[in-house]
């Protein structure tokens, strides 16, 4: 399945994204930004801070885009 990127933030931002992602039905995986060369004990997993990006489905990403970055109307 052919995977997109939607979204490229800071852990914990992005584990919200995700989570609210998959309410709406739309899977997601989440990668980090920069590969870990050699020792994988060298990033911290605790950090909740390091940057990672969002992939979805190339065939749901209109739709995500649309929940996600859409405004809404009656919100103001």
């Amino acid at each position: 399945m052919a995977m997109r990127h939607f979204f490229t933030g800071p852990w914990i931002k992005c584990e919200l994204l995700q989570t609210w992602l998959e309410k709406h039905g739309i899977e997601s995986t989440v990668e980090p930004v920069e590969p870990i060369v050699g020792d994988p004990t060298l990033q911290d997993s605790e950090d909740l801070d390091r940057e990672v990006r969002i992939l979805v489905p190339e065939a749901d990403f209109s739709r995500a885009h649309d929940l996600f970055f859409t405004e809404r109307e009656g919100e103001l």
